[in-house]
């Protein structure tokens, strides 16, 4: 059978949205992040895409500071990689989050407990 044999007969559907292309798919992940960092007003979007993967796997306590050098860095004008393309939707920080303070969150002080 030329048509899929056990395949039930169906047409396979291919994917072809960017997602499954160029970020599910290792190789057209590679070849796309390339394309970026080889084209002079692209290179600044690549190296945003790697900059956030890397923030994906940081560690809780180590975000806030990188999130504030994100923003230094690609989305403030005059930034290091200023990313001009990028709407201020985009570049606005969240909503409803409280400022990070300067000791993360935690209450240092002592609770009474003696160790």
């Amino acid at each position: 059978d030329q048509n899929g044999g056990s395949h039930g007969g169906g047409h396979l559907v291919e994917d072809t949205s960017f997602r499954w292309q160029c970020v599910e798919q290792p190789i057209g992940k590679l070849l796309f992040q390339r394309f970026l960092e080889g084209t002079p007003g692209l290179a600044a979007a690549g190296a945003l895409w790697a900059e956030l993967e890397a923030y994906e796997r940081c560690e809780d306590a180590e975000r806030g500071g990188a999130a504030a050098a994100l923003r230094g860095r690609f989305f403030t004008p005059g930034g290091a990689e200023h990313c001009g393309f990028l709407s201020a939707a985009a570049t606005a920080p969240p909503t409803g989050e409280a400022p990070p303070t300067a000791n993360g969150g935690h209450d240092t002080s002592n609770s009474g407990h003696d160790s």
